[in-house]
């Protein structure tokens, strides 16, 4: 076979893995880790089945969680941020990926009705600005930090949040 054959050939061992600590046993690395490191914040860490973790963190502590997921175990990917209206609070959920370790970690954090702010995280995964900006808009969710909070989907002026439970319109 000649030189030129193989060219423009990946091979796996070419491919670049994201950096990681985790190892064999991924899913509880992951929650265990948070839990030493967050340990009067992070609760509730569960494996809901092999490969789909879920835990809850209290909104102190919501931007060093994602860091650590993203800087030490690896999770490349934010997939979806939401917020849930509740009677007494809002939640807001994040969908976080690693590719490379094949987990899904459904992060959840509280916020008061009165207060309805947690940290932004777009620094932490970019596309988190647009999901952000949509739960703003949507629900009323104030993303702290967040370099461009505005409304994406309704006029600037609209002065009500129309997937809130208490939205009349």
């Amino acid at each position: 076979m000649s030189e030129g054959g193989n060219a423009g050939r990946v091979t796996g061992a070419s491919i670049e893995r994201a950096p990681s600590k985790v190892g064999d046993d991924s899913e509880f690395r992951v929650l265990r880790t948070l839990a030493e490191r967050f340990p009067r914040t992070v609760s509730e860490g569960t494996q809901v089945r092999p490969g789909l973790l879920r835990a809850t963190v209290e909104r102190s502590d919501l931007f060093g969680v994602c860091r650590v997921l993203r800087d030490e175990l690896g999770f490349e990917h934010l997939s979806m941020i939401s917020a849930v209206d509740y009677e007494d609070r809002f939640e807001v959920v994040y969908h976080i990926t690693s590719y490379q370790h094949r987990l899904f970690l459904e992060l959840i954090t509280a916020t008061p009705k009165d207060d309805p702010s947690v940290d932004s995280i777009s620094s932490v995964w970019g596309g988190a600005n647009w999901q952000e900006r949509e739960a703003y808009d949507l629900m009323g969710v104030v993303f702290r930090s967040d370099p461009k909070l505005e409304r994406i989907l309704l006029p600037k002026d609209v002065l009500y949040h129309p997937l809130r439970k208490d939205f009349r319109g």
